[in-house]
């Protein structure tokens, strides 16, 4: 049966990452939507691999097996939990886990990209109130945002659960200048 085709095609278009839901076009939901499959059907060719039936592995990841079936259809959008967990019980090496990441990490910048100019004026405000929170000194005014280009938006690896976070990249305001030190005294006239 070809992808897109049968009873299940229809349940398949509701997820968030369908064309038209999520802010995400069409196409690029499409290409999520079978890099998602391909890491289901990678799922099913290891679990097979394994001698296990989708009954056996299920309870293993803490699942019930429909949400297993769905993950190896590609139709279910699982946690990083469930992943890592598939991975170690199959030995898969971090490929599992490392296929769910550049899935996710693809969603997390198209759905930047989506949002376009309202997002980075939402960036811009947010930094703006960031700074005027910052540690410091209290009695000077917050920097002024510096518009448009400057800020930027990274796709990060969270180093504490590994997840893919965006991380907004503020310049921080040139410091202002410090008054000139006094000059030194000229030396004084010897007496005699």
């Amino acid at each position: 049966m070809r992808a897109g085709r049968g009873p299940h095609a229809a349940r398949a278009s509701f997820r968030t990452d369908a064309p038209g839901r999520g802010g995400l076009d069409g196409a690029s939901a499409e290409s999520l939507l079978q890099m998602r499959r391909a890491l289901g059907r990678q799922l099913a060719a290891l679990r097979n691999r394994a001698g296990l039936s989708q009954w056996d592995l299920a309870p293993l990841t803490g699942y019930s097996r429909s949400t297993l079936s769905d993950a190896e259809l590609g139709r279910h959008r699982l946690r990083r939990e469930f992943w890592l967990r598939c991975d170690q019980l199959l030995n898969a090496d971090s490929r599992l886990l490392a296929a769910y990441d550049r899935i996710e990490t693809a969603a997390a910048v198209l759905e930047q990209r989506a949002h376009g100019p309202a997002q980075q004026g939402r960036e811009r405000g947010a930094a703006a109130r960031l700074r005027a929170v910052q540690p410091g000194d209290r009695d000077c005014e917050p920097a002024p945002v510096p518009p448009g280009p400057s800020s930027r938006v990274a796709m990060e690896t969270c180093p504490h659960c590994r997840r893919p976070i965006a991380v907004l990249i503020v310049p921080s305001p040139s410091p202002s200048p410090s008054p000139p030190a006094p000059a030194p005294a000229p030396p004084a006239a010897p007496t005699a």
